[in-house]
């Protein structure tokens, strides 16, 4: 489903899918990734918070500053 949003680019569905997904849910990785490739920060960090990786997040902070 993430894969068909992105392609859309439907980034507010695929926002949703963030609150929708288990907390350390791998697939939260691939959409921070997603996020972070069209460069929508918060959306980006939100996403890696809740993977788990808040390092990541921090990097995601940084690089698009």
């Amino acid at each position: 489903m993430a894969n068909a949003y992105y392609k859309m680019e439907d980034f507010v569905a695929l926002e949703g899918l963030i609150s929708n997904l288990p907390q350390n849910s791998p697939t939260l990785g691939i959409l921070g990734e997603k996020f972070l490739s069209m460069g929508l920060c918060k959306e980006a960090v939100d996403a890696f918070v809740k993977f788990g990786d808040v390092k990541k997040a921090i990097d995601c902070c940084v690089l698009l500053n």
